[in-house]
């Protein structure tokens, strides 16, 4: 027993260290200026059933009327098929959040609602920080919501942080055996091509073969 408690603690410390080295960096804060009449994309390529926060501030954010926002910068956010995921104006402060239905990458675009037709257009400054998977769950949130005591936050953590790993070697997987279909495929079209082109050369060879002799034999005949 004393033995196989001492395996199961090894176990667990090695997929801590695995989930650890396996899973990205979370991202960075940045600030950048969206400009009216532009759109500012980023790409966040993620595996499927995955949390991405993004957290933002919109210091720019100018007056209202009628309860709404007479400026304020909008997010659309754009699934790997095209297919929008979700749209909205931001706060002067607060976050956006989904759930990848599927893998790939997906598109976080910024666009200014308002336009000046005689003017130079303004900027707006806006800071973002992107977390996915388990980095962008609220831990101490959760604690609180559901009660936890610190070692069974930690197990969740654990837990949700062998999920992400589970999740990105499925999709690393799934990318894998596409791109070894397209590989193949494109061998057997290359494949095709080649014995096309060489059906082309004998066939002409043969034909320059006959046309020759024929000629010489007439040739030979006057």
């Amino acid at each position: 027993p004393a033995a196989a408690g001492l395996c199961g603690e090894a176990m667990l410390l090695a997929l801590a260290l695995l989930a650890g080295l396996a899973l990205p960096a979370p991202s960075a804060g940045l600030y950048f200026y969206v400009t009216e009449g532009q759109h500012r994309c980023f790409l966040e390529e993620v595996p499927q059933d995955t949390l991405v926060v993004a957290q933002y501030k919109n210091p720019d954010l100018i007056g209202s009327i009628d309860g709404q926002p007479s400026h304020s910068v909008r997010v659309t956010v754009t699934s790997p098929s095209s297919n929008t995921v979700l749209a909205t104006s931001l706060e002067k402060e607060g976050r956006v959040a989904f759930t990848s239905d599927v893998g790939g990458e997906f598109s976080l675009c910024f666009s200014s609602n308002s336009s000046r037709w005689f003017s130079s257009p303004r900027k707006f400054k806006l800071d973002l920080s992107i977390n996915v998977g388990e980095m962008a769950i609220d831990y101490a949130e959760v604690a609180k919501r559901e009660h936890l005591t610190d070692l069974e936050l930690e197990v969740r953590k654990l837990n949700d942080k062998a999920k992400d790993v589970l999740n990105e070697m499925k999709y690393q997987k799934d990318r894998e055996a596409r791109f070894r279909d397209t590989s193949e495929s494109s061998n057997g079209r290359v494949m095709w091509w080649s014995l096309f082109q060489m059906a082309v050369l004998v066939v002409a060879g043969v034909w320059q073969v006959m046309y020759m002799r024929d000629f010489l034999q007439k040739k030979k005949d006057r």
